[in-house]
């Protein structure tokens, strides 16, 4: 009886399988195109040289950082300029500098003829190194703001523990 519920429950299953194999699609959808032949450019070649960093360990990473910075100073390309933007950006390395990768962003020249996709970039790093510069300026202000409260609260407290001792003491006498 267990055997034939089983048998039961599957054959719903088995009979839609064949009921959507025997399906005809109709003609008039659209055929699906291939896709677009890769075209890399610029901005292609920073995202990946940016993902082969986030691969790499400290001590890989400071080779690189070296490599790239000389490399910057030898040739001050837009290439160059951003890889090492990229580099100084990076979480929890030994190289980071936020201030001098803003400063380059700024310092990066700006032709006059349309932006292009690495200049589009940089406008984009800068603003967000901005509000990341500003932001962490309001943290430390923050930090300061409350540490200075937390004395004030433990000075108040020790005021307060003051005048307590004060009424037990005279609670004492006038017993």
């Amino acid at each position: 009886m267990n055997r034939m519920r089983q048998k039961l429950r599957v054959l719903p299953a088995i009979m839609l399988m064949f009921v959507a194999a025997c399906a005809v699609l109709p003609e008039d959808q659209p055929s699906i195109m291939p896709a677009d032949p890769i075209v890399t450019g610029q901005m292609d070649d920073m995202m990946e040289f940016y993902e082969s960093l986030r691969k790499q360990p400290p001590a890989e990473l400071t080779r690189i950082y070296d490599k790239v910075k000389q490399n910057f100073v030898q040739n001050k390309s837009d290439s160059n300029r951003a890889r090492l933007v990229l580099l100084l950006i990076l979480p929890h390395t030994s190289f980071r500098d936020i201030t001098s990768a803003v400063y380059l962003l700024h310092e990066w020249p700006r032709d006059s003829k349309p932006a292009t996709n690495l200049q589009s970039f940089r406008n984009l790093l800068a603003s967000l190194l901005a509000e990341q510069q500003r932001l962490t300026h309001s943290v430390e202000e923050l930090s300061q703001k409350l540490k200075d409260e937390q004395k004030r609260v433990e000075t108040l407290q020790n005021q307060i523990d003051a005048i307590k001792n004060m009424e037990k003491n005279l609670i004492l006498r006038e017993l």
